[in-house]
């Protein structure tokens, strides 16, 4: 017996000769059943016909009919075989040969419904229990050799009825046909007797099933442990003669063999005699297979080949099949050649997928890239114009692979592109002179992010004004000698008794709402020296407005506002004397959404104030960098001043949406899987017409920093057992 997938390994020339051949076959047997030459207008011929059918739908058709497709083409063609039937003519097993077809009739409308609801849920990309069982069932009943069988059945048994040594020889016949095969199999023998000949330096590996344009051949191969290996080479002749090379990528099992699937390189020797046509030869030079890798990707050194480019891939982002076995994460960089220029792209995300070849569903990765660009080492990635080609390989860059960056005066780096050794640089310039945001959940390295800016700011006697509440600046910047900037604890306290006082008192509270005009007065003369002091001075170029201790919400905004309103004003008076960057940690407390917030007129007339300040900074040269953690509470407004973000991990749905109209889609599904010290950078300080994902590398020294500020349960036990002493008499 030989099986389907011998037949599966004939080419299409070779199908229809085995058709011819085998309906030739039939009708020389009909003829001699019949002693007529016509099937037609006679029951007799209905096996005749069935047989044609038959062999038409398994041998030629097959490779333009994928399951369950072919089971309902079948079931289909039975169908419109003996609908036209009669059995009233029928002297013999009449109730059997009438069981017999009703029961071909219904398994085939069964096959009918079965193949329909698999083919609809599989167009609709759905894996459910039933597309699968439905896909199952349609495959084994939809067989032709059992449809096709019933209707001979009926045919020889039905009509031959006073030829019973006839009727024995056409089901003799057919069984032949079915289950030996006798022409498919003399037509094995004479390939493998063929392939015998074959010089023995030409290792044969398989034969070629199909070509998919462009650039990809699918390879039925013989030994299936050791004949597809990565890192070798193979070569074929094509149908149209061409002799080509072929670099292993995949194999799937199909049936009772395996198939491989390659990418097709020019050959150098097109006068190789010795490759016959179909075949596929291992390759004696175990160098090639690195040559044509690095002719492919245009390259010095030889480099991997991540997958292939697939359908529904667009100019910014292409999609690819992994090479299985390939190990690849969240952030890793490939490239491609596209007209002539190296385009890189970076892995945003990945799913799983399933290719139907044949009878054997192939599962697979299915990679989502967003375009990086092309590489320009004054201005970093630069948007590319046009996407790749359809099945052209998709290379992984190295970790050892370097992009020469021209650093200019104000350029640092704030990270690398993981899994490469790409950094990442910013524009201080630009960073200062346009907003910037630093948004992200607490614990995934905002702080440090922001510490290396102002680092950096500082190094480039950029004045930066630190608001912070968190009490972590002071001293992880102390080599900075920042100055303080804060109001005494007296007038805190006075301003905080005033606030009081207009928030509980009677309607309209004008007598209290004087008291704090008055008292705002004293203290705006204080504010305003220490903000000309800190500008003027040519020492301090840090300042650090602390508000810790205080807990009345208003009063925090009061006074922030004051200070950045004397910034201002030295800006307007002092225009772009000096580059100013005021840093805003917990900005959703500084400038929140008011109108959500619950805040009073006067509250938000404050916080307006302050984003009125920072929206107009930039003309003055006061630049500003916002430091949250719950982007969903600032101020939109201002938020969308910014012309730089860098952001860390966020999962809430409402900051998620708004950096939809920073960011693409894709960019945004990536945010909330980014990992601890993982950031997305975009914008105008970023060297990079396109966002990138950017890792920064564990710093013990940076963790020790900030472990260094924590309190442990053993210093709060000795500093109370201290106070205590303290407070015992002399003479305890």
């Amino acid at each position: 017996m030989i099986s389907n997938t011998a037949i599966d390994n004939l080419k299409q020339k070779s199908r229809v000769g085995v058709f011819v051949a085998n309906t030739v076959l039939a009708i020389i047997v009909f003829v001699v059943a019949t002693g007529t030459l016509s099937p037609f207008g006679t029951e007799q011929g209905l096996w005749l016909l069935a047989a044609v059918t038959y062999w038409l739908f398994t041998l030629v058709t097959t490779p333009f009919f994928t399951p369950p497709k072919d089971a309902l083409a079948n079931a289909i063609a039975t169908i419109l075989i003996l609908a036209p039937v009669s059995l009233v003519s029928v002297k013999h097993f009449t109730i059997v040969l009438s069981i017999l077809y009703w029961v071909a009739i219904g398994i085939s409308l069964v096959v009918v419904i079965l193949s329909l609801v698999a083919i609809f849920k599989r167009s609709d990309g759905q894996q459910s229990p039933v597309g699968i069982i439905t896909y199952q069932l349609s495959n084994k009943l939809g067989r032709g050799e059992i449809l096709f069988t019933m209707v001979v059945l009926i045919s020889s048994l039905g009509f031959y009825q006073d030829k019973i040594d006839t009727a024995l020889l056409i089901m003799g016949f057919w069984l032949f046909m079915v289950v030996i095969k006798p022409v498919e199999l003399t037509l094995q023998i004479y390939k493998l007797f063929s392939t015998a000949l074959i010089i023995e330096e030409k290792d044969v590996v398989g034969s070629i099933l199909r070509v998919d344009d462009p650039n990809i051949v699918k390879v039925n191969l013989i030994d299936t442990e050791t004949s597809w290996e990565h890192g070798k080479v193979y070569v074929s002749q094509l149908s149209n003669n061409k002799i080509v090379h072929i670099l292993p990528l995949f194999t799937q099992v199909q049936n009772e063999g395996v198939v491989g699937t390659g990418l097709l390189c020019e050959y150098s020797d097109e006068n190789n005699k010795e490759i016959l046509f179909g075949n596929v030869y291992a390759s004696m030079n175990s160098e090639l297979s690195k040559e044509l890798v690095k002719t492919l990707s245009g390259e010095d050194k030889t480099k991997e080949i991540a997958g292939l480019v697939v359908e529904n891939s667009s100019i910014g982002n292409i999609r690819f099949q992994v090479v299985r076995g390939l190990n690849l994460e969240e952030g890793m960089v490939v490239f491609c050649k596209v007209q002539g220029k190296k385009v890189y792209y970076q892995i945003l995300d990945a799913k799983t997928d399933e290719e139907n070849f044949q009878t054997s569903p192939y599962g697979m990765h299915i990679v989502s890239t967003s375009q990086l660009g092309s590489f320009d080492e004054e201005h970093g990635f630069q948007k590319f114009a046009w996407l790749p080609e359809m099945n052209q390989p998709v290379f992984l860059v190295d970790k050892d692979d370097v992009l020469e960056q021209k650093m200019e005066k104000g350029n640092f780096t704030v990270g690398k592109i993981p899994s490469t050794s790409f950094e990442v640089p910013i524009d201080l310039n630009n960073l200062v002179e346009y907003h910037a945001a630093i948004l992200g959940v607490t614990g995934t390295g905002k702080t440090e992010l922001v510490l290396d800016v102002i680092k950096n700011a500082l190094s480039e006697e950029v004045k930066v004004f630190c608001v912070d509440f968190t009490g972590e600046y002071a001293p992880r910047l102390a080599d900075s000698k920042p100055q303080p900037l804060r109001l005494s604890e007296e007038k805190i306290e006075e301003l905080e008794e005033v606030l009081q006082a207009v928030a509980v008192g009677e309607y309209g509270a004008k007598k209290e709402r004087a008291t704090l005009q008055e008292f705002l007065k004293t203290i705006e003369s204080d504010v305003e020296k220490q903000v000309d002091d800190f500008l003027m001075s040519e020492e301090n170029n840090l300042g650090i407005f602390e508000l810790s201790e205080i807990t009345n919400t208003r009063a925090t905004l009061r006074i922030t506002e004051m200070y950045l309103s004397s910034i201002m004003r030295w800006a307007r008076e002092n225009r772009k004397a000096r580059r100013i960057m005021i840093v805003l940690e917990e900005a959703h407390t500084i400038i929140p959404e008011v109108y959500s917030a619950g805040f009073d007129a006067d509250t938000q007339w404050v916080v307006g104030r302050i984003g009125q300040i920072a929206l107009q900074g930039r003309k003055y040269g006061v630049g500003l960098l916002i430091v949250s953690q719950r982007t969903a509470l600032v101020s939109k407004t201002i938020l969308s001043q910014c012309n730089t973000y860098f952001t860390y991990g966020l999962v809430d749905k409402t900051s998620l949406d708004y950096l939809g109209g920073v960011y693409s889609p894709e960019h945004v599904k990536a945010i909330p899987n980014l990992r601890t010290r993982e950031f997305l950078a975009s914008g105008k300080a970023i060297k990079s017409e396109r966002p990138l994902l950017v890792r920064v590398d564990f710093d013990q020294a940076k963790l020790d920093a900030s472990k260094a500020l924590d309190t442990t349960y053993e210093e709060i036990r000795n500093s109370r057992k201290d106070n205590k002493k303290e407070d015992m008499p002399e003479d305890f």
